[in-house]
């Protein structure tokens, strides 16, 4: 009796070992594993291996033997291993040259070659090559397939098959390409989040984007108050955000065509109908420049601003834009203008009970307000300062901008060591301490109990009586 229950179990547990398998690779030639594949119209995948390498052995031993790739390759492809160092190896890199171990191949019944990859990959990775593979398949192969895509031949489902299976590299145009294809109903439909996933500009899908965007919100159908919010946060916002994020793309990588077509777009939203924007304005004031979405609110002058001191362009017309941008600045936004508008109760709640606990949660867009411009303001005033002669007005003029910049929120610890350093570099080493003594009654009127903050202060306070910058 134990014997046939001994039997029944190791059967039970070769039948289980059987069907959760890894990658199950063949034996045989290499003209013998082409023919089976010709046969079938099957693909091939190859590892080419060596025993010495490091990774090709991670993969076979902690890759291949997992049942959720054997899942999905064993019914695709027949799978095949050649050590490239035997004499038939060496006869395949011949004909499949190889620059790295391990290398992968997926090869179809003629000999020719599909798709190449190079080191090792997981099992999602293994899993996303042969998605793609398939694709191909399904669209006539890569060559057609791709040729469709350039000639702009391709319908919306291979269009769609190449975004989901496109590598990291050509995601985000293969998104671009499919979101183009669709018609405007589902482009801007309020359940369509691949909008949210947009990462590369592309000029005629952001400027169809806006103005179908723009288009709907004056055709009558925001007249349903709970419709316009969802669009508005489902599409508009993420259109904004989008046409930000390129934005700080364009200064970043000194694109000077992008950047004027990206003003452009962002200037058509002033036609948007949507109830969106505060007291119906396009723009938040420069001075509330949040990080993230701030870039689509700002004013044209700010992005400019901000585009010439990045790249150290135009100086002419930089120095010309800044100084009347900074009086109207300054004029439209008195010091402390922030901390004025913000919520005064959670503030005095803090000066009473100090900085901690839930007050530090509640206060942190108090604290942090003003701070993506107070250090664009710096870094435009270094610029100006490079570019000027160093007389009494300059020095005058950048000390008053880089005041303004810290007095605008002076609880904001963060923009106190940078605007010192500045007055400093300038000579101003009077004002640069007390720039720091102020930061640190700040924070001292506040209770703030972080002595990190203080320290910073206080070693750049000391470094600055010592006369260092």
């Amino acid at each position: 009796m134990k014997k046939i229950v001994l039997s029944f179990v190791c059967v039970l547990v070769a039948c289980v070992a059987s069907h959760a398998q890894g990658v199950k690779f063949e034996s045989g030639t290499w003209n013998e594993i082409l023919a089976k594949a010709k046969a079938g119209n099957k693909t091939i995948f190859v590892d080419v291996y060596t025993k010495w390498c490091g990774p090709c052995k991670h993969v076979s031993e902690t890759v291949f033997p997992q049942e959720k790739l054997g899942d999905f390759y064993n019914p695709l492809f027949i799978n095949f291993k050649m050590d490239a160092e035997s004499p038939a190896g060496k006869e395949f890199v011949k004909t499949y040259p190889v620059t790295g171990y391990p290398t992968f191949f997926f090869i179809d019944g003629n000999g020719k070659v599909i798709h190449k990859i190079v080191g090792a990959k997981d099992v999602d990775g293994f899993i996303s090559e042969a998605k793609m593979i398939s694709m191909y398949a399904r669209h006539g192969g890569i060559d057609n397939m791709m040729v469709a895509i350039k000639n702009g031949t391709a319908d919306r489902e291979l269009l769609y098959d190449y975004y989901q299976s496109a590598n990291k590299k050509n995601k985000p145009e293969a998104l671009n390409l499919y979101l183009k294809a669709l018609p405007t109903e589902e482009l801007i439909d309020e359940n369509n989040k691949l909008i949210e996933e947009m990462s590369l500009y592309d000029k005629e899908l952001m400027t169809r984007l806006v103005d179908e965007i723009v288009k709907a919100s004056n055709d009558g159908r925001f007249s349903n108050g709970k419709y316009a919010e969802k669009f508005a946060f489902c599409i508009v916002f993420p259109v904004q955000y989008d046409i930000t994020t390129f934005l700080r793309t364009s200064i970043q990588e000194g694109n000077w065509e992008w950047f004027n077509e990206l003003l452009q777009l962002k200037e058509r939203f002033a036609n948007y109908g949507g109830r969106v924007y505060r007291g119906g304005k396009l723009l938040d004031g420069d001075l509330r420049i949040i990080q993230g979405r701030g870039l689509f609110f700002a004013t044209p002058e700010y992005n400019k601003l901000c585009y010439w001191t990045r790249n150290k362009v135009n100086e002419d017309k930089f120095k010309s834009m800044l100084v009347p941008y900074m009086d109207k600045l300054i004029t439209e936004n008195p010091v402390d203008s922030l901390i004025k508008e913000d919520n005064n109760q959670v503030l005095d709640m803090i000066k009473k009970e100090g900085l901690k606990g839930q007050m530090q949660f509640f206060a942190q867009g108090i604290f942090e307000a003003g701070n993506v411009t107070a250090h664009n303001i710096i870094a435009w005033t270094d610029y100006f300062w490079k570019l000027s002669p160093s007389d009494k007005k300059t020095k005058e003029l950048c000390g008053k901008w880089i005041k303004y910049a810290f007095n605008v929120n002076r609880f904001n610890d963060k923009v106190a060591v940078p605007a010192a350093d500045l007055l400093a570099r300038i000579g101003n080493f009077k004002d640069a301490k007390i720039i720091l003594e102020k930061a640190i009654a700040s924070q001292e009127e506040l209770k703030n109990e972080d002595q990190k903050v203080y320290k910073k202060l206080e070693l750049k306070l000391r470094d600055i009586n010592n006369g260092k910058l």
